[in-house]
């Protein structure tokens, strides 16, 4: 298999195991006793460090590992599921995640520093438990080095297998052996010969590993399987030492895999073991080590360099593909009769009797094409939940750090949105509900003394509208202080904020830099998390934010994001000699506006709309060419958030559907469009961003 190919499949899967592996961990943490949660966190943690073994990622199989070996005992019933086990365990958890996102981003696993963790985890283990080491050891002698060990196997295959005799120890193995002598197990060497014909056979070399530790402790191999691999050749003969209390033939099934072509085993007196003086390698052969570049080889596969992988796949329902599959079909037998019908134009057949017959295949085709595109944005659609899945851990971690119980509430998880939207959304959200958590929630002694549950609340929930996406996050904390944030502002010399209502006080939050809050913490303070929220959701979506508060009882933020970023409903306008689109989503009505309806002075003109007077905007002053005087003019009504205003134009065209791409900075200097349109004769269509009418102060 292409290795990238392998890599990226590696990818897909390590990080749904991930994923699994937090949402377990949540739910192990409120029942310690639950063994089928036990079972499934052990299960994700051993598959991640099966897979990552293979793929050559040691420090992440490692860690995994140990992990794993923690697990294990809880299974057994031999360690007892309290606090510090699962703070150590979600540790281990996140690191994974960072692993696989540098993995992911063509980084390493090795990159990461995860001897402290390990040594945690050795210590919640406990001494005497027989399940392996930490990867950080005492320090090992010289002889032990990775250059002199690299060397020593470098040696011993230029002799040919049978030279790889000796294992180097450090203190560390020899205080394992004597842990297993004083236990009343036996020590092993076991030898296991790699088929030659096997293409792979570091792979093979760890699947016995991975079999051996189930029924022993392996206290070291040669060449070594727990960090980054060495040349695969190297590992067509892997010596183990061992310690266990299971057998020979125990140890003999464990490593008769596939592809293994010999199985040697030895026992070896821990006499023997512990007193023996451990060769020296010859500097010749220490200095050759030293001198290997430490950047992969040329030839090295691709899965084990630092290479970016981008993720081009998503998981679709097989129903959807089962449906695009039809129209397919559909669309085939419509071709062959389209075909069949130019033949009969080519032999003379009437032609009404064929011009009847394809507008009849013309209008199938118009539904296929619609169905297909409707298929293929269903495509793109995942439920929010990927999102979602995250926030339980997001709230736990900030609960326990602010000292603040918290209750979280989600819902709605199974609406659909575009793939592109979701990936941006994570970061806003995540603000909004740290927030929530340090501005919103109070303590809970000060919610008891105000009559509140002691536990605060936060509820996320999505849902469709229309053409949208809402998606509501809601605390029931102490709310924004309107005359605070007046306050503030009036501090920070932003003019008119003496006048302002509570709406555009509200709508201060999202500036960047604005906080009310006194200390600044690691948390929140420091004005960033709103105009984040902000620019992402309102600039890069296209959405809208609103803001909702009760002093006493809580807030709410309102997220209105469109289903997709590639295709929109629109309604095409005419400015001058230029075509623009404005979405539906935006247009709330279209209206006839008489020149004695508008007031004002031109630049700060309004008129009325629904017994309200709303701004009035013109599409050419956008440009610079000013609205022509004439008696009547078309507009169009705009709504975004809580504004609505006029938008003047010369001609109102048509309703369509339009295909939005990217539009050249050059091109939109003013952010006035946050995209562009090609037109079946050629013509763009520029994709006007509605969110002006926010801007502009009336």
């Amino acid at each position: 298999m292409d290795e990238t190919r392998l890599r990226r499949a590696f990818l897909e899967e390590a990080e749904d195991l991930s994923q699994k592996l937090g949402d377990t961990l949540l739910a192990l943490e409120s029942d310690f006793s639950n063994s089928a949660l036990i079972n499934e966190v052990f299960r994700f943690t051993h598959s991640l460090k099966s897979e990552s073994a293979l793929m050559g990622f040691g420090a992440l199989s490692k860690l995994a590992h140990r992990m794993e070996d923690l697990l294990g005992l809880t299974r057994e019933g031999k360690l007892q599921i309290h606090k510090r086990v699962m703070d150590v365990l979600f540790k281990g958890a996140d690191i994974i995640a960072e692993m696989m996102a540098a993995i992911g981003k063509g980084g390493s696993d090795a990159d990461f520093d995860v001897a402290a963790l390990m040594a945690e985890l050795s210590e919640v283990i406990g001494p005497g438990t027989g399940k392996g080491a930490p990867v950080s050891a005492p320090s090992a002698p010289p002889s032990s080095s990775p250059a002199s060990e690299t060397a020593a196997v470098a040696m011993a295959a230029a002799s040919g297998p049978e030279a790889a005799r000796e294992i180097v120890l450090g203190e560390f193995e020899r205080s394992q052996l004597r842990e297993a002598r004083d236990r009343g197990e036996t020590a092993y060497r076991l030898t296991v010969l790699v088929d030659e014909a096997e293409p792979m056979k570091f792979p093979r070399a760890y699947l016995v590993f991975y079999n051996l530790e189930s029924v022993a402790s392996v206290v070291k191999t040669l060449p070594p399987l727990d960090g980054e691999p060495l040349e695969d050749s190297l590992y067509a003969a892997t010596k183990f030492l061992l310690t266990s209390a299971d057998g020979e033939q125990a140890l003999k099934n464990a490593a008769s895999v596939d592809q293994i072509s010999e199985v040697r085993l030895e026992r070896c007196p821990f006499e023997s073991l512990l007193s023996a003086e451990q060769p020296n390698v010859p500097p010749s052969a220490t200095a050759a080590a030293s001198t290997e570049p430490s950047a992969p080889a040329p030839d090295e596969p691709a899965a084990r360099r630092a290479g970016p992988v981008e993720k081009t796949s998503i998981r679709v329902d097989t129903k959807k593909l089962d449906d695009l599959w039809s129209l397919i079909a559909e669309l085939v037998l419509h071709k062959s009769h389209i075909a069949r019908l130019s033949e009969d134009l080519a032999r003379g057949v009437d032609t009404e009797t064929v011009r009847e017959e394809l507008v009849e295949s013309f209008d199938s085709l118009d539904k296929i094409s619609g169905g297909m595109q409707q298929t293929m944005m269903d495509t793109r659609m995942i439920p929010i939940s990927i999102i979602f899945s995250k926030f339980p851990r997001l709230v736990r971690d900030l609960s326990r750090k602010l000292g603040k119980p918290v209750e979280l509430l989600l819902s709605g998880e199974e609406t659909e949105i575009d793939r592109g939207i979701v990936e941006a959304l994570s970061d806003p959200m995540t603000h909004i509900i740290r927030n929530s958590l340090d501005h919103g929630l109070e303590f809970p002694e000060e919610r008891v003394r105000m009559g509140k549950p002691e536990k605060g609340s936060v509820s996320v929930a999505a849902r469709r509208q229309g053409g949208n996406v809402v998606i509501e996050l809601a605390d029931d904390g102490r709310g924004m202080d309107a005359e605070r944030i007046r306050r503030k502002a009036v501090g920070l010399g932003i003019a008119g904020a003496e006048a302002f209502s509570e709406a555009q006080l509200l709508d201060l939050v999202f500036l960047p830099g604005f906080s009310t809050k006194e200390v600044v913490t690691d948390v929140s303070g420091r004005g960033v998390g709103m105009d984040v929220v902000a620019t992402r959701i309102r600039g890069d979506l296209k959405g809208d934010v609103q803001l909702r508060t009760e002093p006493g009882k809580g807030t709410r933020v309102t997220l209105v994001l469109p289903l997709t970023l590639t295709i929109v409903n629109a309604l095409i306008v005419r400015g001058d000699t230029q075509l623009y689109a404005l979405p539906l989503t935006d247009v709330e009505s279209t209206a006839k506006l008489l020149l004695t309806e508008i007031h004002g002075e031109e630049g700060r003109e309004t008129s009325q709309w629904m017994d309200t007077e709303v701004p009035v905007f013109s599409l050419g002053a956008f440009f610079g060419v000013g609205r022509h005087r004439q008696d009547e003019y078309f507009a169009a009504v705009l709504r975004h958030g809580e504004r609505t205003a006029y938008l003047v134009v010369d001609e109102l065209i048509e309703e369509r559907e339009v295909v939005i791409k990217p539009v050249d900075d050059l091109l939109n200097t003013q952010k006035l469009f946050s995209g562009v349109s090609v037109l079946e004769d050629g013509r763009l269509v520029f994709i006007l961003d509605t969110s002006f009418i926010r801007r502009e102060n009336f």
